[in-house]
């Protein structure tokens, strides 16, 4: 999970670097040929999570935090919308108090799509959105005080997954619409199979079976948009 740590920070850096000046072409059309730009945080539901059945027993939260960031440029123009295509790069995690040695268990989720945004409506303030590409989550324990923070990975998967949502620009209007805030409704979809332990070595916790993990996930977020 270190990996996708390592891509969060280094999009995010390539994200906020390309906010650069905007001219009288960000006027005539809501998005340039430079692209959107959007970095949201938010709060998701992951049902199937929570109905992990670990063999030391307690459960996951259904409820968890997340963090997404995106860039889109216009593929095709049409007379009252436009669409975009891009790529969507997020986190999201969820507590749990399943106590593996000294701490109880946390999951770690990522996923990385390409992804496409139909923009519509008065100065195509919304938005339908999806993609498609990989996800990957994993189980573990994090024991210890930081910056000696010892973490114990328990389990891991990746799988190819996708998403569907809708996006709302708030504000806009005219020439200061190039950014601003915006909030979003989305579901991911990704199946990861059978939770289990997966270092034999290491005290019974999740089981040989604590359940099949899969979406939907559905996430409600709330963000900053530039150009």
């Amino acid at each position: 999970m270190n990996r996708i740590t390592n891509t969060v920070v280094i999009a995010g850096a390539m994200l906020l670097a390309s906010d650069v000046a905007w001219t009288d072409d960000d006027i005539e059309w809501v998005t340039t040929s430079r692209g959107r730009y959007e970095i949201a945080i938010g709060v998701h539901s992951w049902p199937g999570i929570a109905d992990m059945q670990p063999a030391r027993g307690g459960e996951f939260d259904e409820v968890g935090f997340n963090l997404s960031m995106a860039g889109h440029w216009p593929l095709w123009r049409f007379d009252k919308s436009e669409l975009l295509i891009g790529v969507n790069l997020g986190f999201f995690s969820n507590d749990s108090n399943v106590r593996f040695v000294t701490e109880e268990l946390y999951s770690r989720a990522g996923y990385l799509t390409p992804s496409v945004k139909w923009m519509f409506g008065r100065n195509h303030r919304y938005s339908i959105d999806a993609g498609a590409g990989y996800y990957l989550v994993d189980m573990v324990e994090f024991a210890g005080d930081y910056p000696l923070t010892v973490e114990t990975e328990l389990w891991e998967e990746g799988a190819i997954g996708g998403y569907v949502g809708v996006t709302v620009d708030i504000g806009g209007g005219d020439a200061a619409r190039n950014r601003g805030v915006m909030f979003s409704l989305k579901t991911h979809f990704a199946d990861f199979g059978t939770v289990r332990d997966q270092n034999p070595g290491l005290p019974r916790t999740l089981g040989d079976d604590a359940g099949d993990l899969s979406g939907p996930v559905h996430m409600l977020q709330f963000g900053y948009r530039w150009r």
